[in-house]
């Protein structure tokens, strides 16, 4: 009974590992995938299957009652029932379309299964890790950046909060004698408040500075946080610039910020996650002037970057700090005796074992060179002025704020409408139009009033889409 049992266990196992099974099942995936991506460039199908949670849950539970069959069939549905980010009538959350060579990096890196932690488990993607850090470092104009990638922007966050506490409590003693803080813009992602919650910080530990009328922070009313936050009772030890907001996809200027950093002795951390990839395009980059000053930056590629997510660069100005988050005893990882082991990546973050995000970024890197990413920011930097443009000359519209990045927010003219009924009548139109299945975008609160949101993330977007996305909105306003 027991040999039977052991040779079951050994078919199942040969059947799933044969090489000719998967050599087949590749090119099949592959010739899927790209009979979605010539579908999608065309605008054809929808973005979105409009389905419920509970629908979608049954659907899948169905699928996964069945069990066995082919492998294609399965995946087939799955990209069937997915968000198509490479069709260009998706305009809603800062996720790109990967460039294909970049997936295909991905699919190697995801066989190959290098948990990166140790060099020894990840040799080659921990020095491409360190290449593409430094690179992108330099575009920030650090002499001798150090860092690593991480799993998102959240992630890089607390690290880098992590890290300011650190440098703090060298000042200033344990943090049991003062209560830290962070001070943000009111427009800063979430990511900086969860990071002080998670630190232990509290409602308290976040100090937040009101925005000016196109949403960037005031500098200067920094001085004013401050003291507002040392009357409470709250040491700051760190103020985080927005490169850009999330919202509005506006810049802080940042060397105001350093300034008020500077003269205060506080870390200064940039969140460039979306906003920092204009360092790659030489006519944008005026707009992160300033980022050189920090202490730390963090890069999300995998939003302007053409990057499968998730795939996030914490860089530091500062080679010794980037050691400052974590300082932990792991004697059988590594030589706790070592003073810089910059190849054992999970000495300085959160995730020991790692996927080879820099294989993804690398690939593509090499391929076609940093001009690929230049032209993919420079391309959807143009459709956002561009639509910025036609809603400006369009009677029917508003546009929040003149665009700096690849976002635009905009409403309806309803000035017979009151202000929550205009909320509501755009909350309504948003839903049509995904439930339509056409776009997809979302919505965003700018000063208390519900705007729609495009993020113009995808470079085959084209004049056209958006022209159509305006007469969609007219038409669902007219519908509910």
């Amino acid at each position: 009974m027991d040999a039977v049992r052991e040779s079951n266990v050994s078919n199942c196992l040969n059947t799933a590992f044969d090489p000719e099974r998967f050599r087949e099942l590749g090119h099949r995936v592959v010739d899927l995938l790209a009979g979605r991506l010539q579908k999608s460039f065309a605008g054809e199908g929808v973005v979105r299957e409009s389905v419920s949670p509970e629908d979608e849950f049954r659907f899948w539970e169905e699928v996964m009652a069945q069990g066995g069959g082919d492998e294609l069939e399965f995946l087939e549905k799955f990209v069937q029932r997915s968000i198509q980010l490479h069709h260009p009538g998706y305009v809603g959350h800062q996720v790109c379309a990967p460039a294909p060579g970049a997936a295909v990096a991905g699919f190697v890196g995801e066989l190959l299964n290098n948990g990166m932690a140790v060099y020894e488990m990840g040799p080659a993607a921990t020095a491409l890790e360190r290449w593409v850090i430094e690179q992108t470092g330099r575009l920030f104009g650090f002499e001798e950046p150090a860092g690593f990638l991480t799993s998102g922007g959240t992630l890089a966050m607390l690290t880098a909060l992590l890290a300011a506490r650190s440098q703090a409590t060298s000042k200033h003693g344990a943090e049991g004698e003062h209560r830290f803080a962070v001070i943000t813009s009111a427009e800063a992602h979430y990511c900086a408040s969860r990071a002080a919650h998670v630190m232990g910080w509290g409602e308290q530990g976040v100090v937040n500075v009101l925005v000016d009328s196109r949403f960037k922070m005031r500098v200067d009313l920094l001085e004013e946080a401050y003291e507002r936050a040392t009357a409470a009772g709250r040491l700051p030890v760190v103020v985080v610039g927005s490169a850009c907001s999330t919202s509005t996809g506006s810049y802080d200027d940042l060397h105001a910020i350093a300034d008020f950093c500077e003269r205060r002795a506080l870390w200064f951390h940039v969140d460039a996650a979306h906003g920092g990839a204009v360092a790659f395009c030489d006519e944008l980059k005026s707009r992160i002037a300033g980022v050189e000053r920090a202490d730390s930056v963090m890069l999300d590629f995998h939003k302007m970057l053409l990057t499968p997510a998730l795939a996030t660069a914490l860089i530091f100005r500062d080679r010794v700090l980037s050691w400052a988050a974590f300082q932990q005893k792991a004697d059988y990882l590594w030589d706790i005796a070592a003073q810089e082991e910059w190849f054992n990546v999970g000495r300085r973050s959160f995730e020991c074992t790692k996927l080879s995000m820099s294989l993804k970024i690398a690939a593509i890197w090499r391929r076609h060179g940093a001009s690929l990413f230049a032209e993919n920011v420079r391309k959807t930097h143009s459709n956002a002025r561009i639509f910025w443009e036609m809603l400006e000359a369009d009677p029917r519209f508003e546009a929040a704020v003149e665009p700096e990045s690849n976002i635009v927010c905009f409403r309806l003219r309803t000035q017979s409408r009151g202000g929550g009924e205009s909320d509501e009548l755009h909350k309504r139109v948003r839903a049509h139009l995904i439930a339509d299945g056409e776009f997809y975008l979302v919505q965003t609160v700018l000063a208390g009033r519900i705007w729609l949101r495009t993020a113009l993330m995808n470079p085959f977007t084209g004049e056209n889409q958006l022209r159509s996305l305006m007469d969609a909105v007219v038409e669902s306003a007219a519908r509910v």
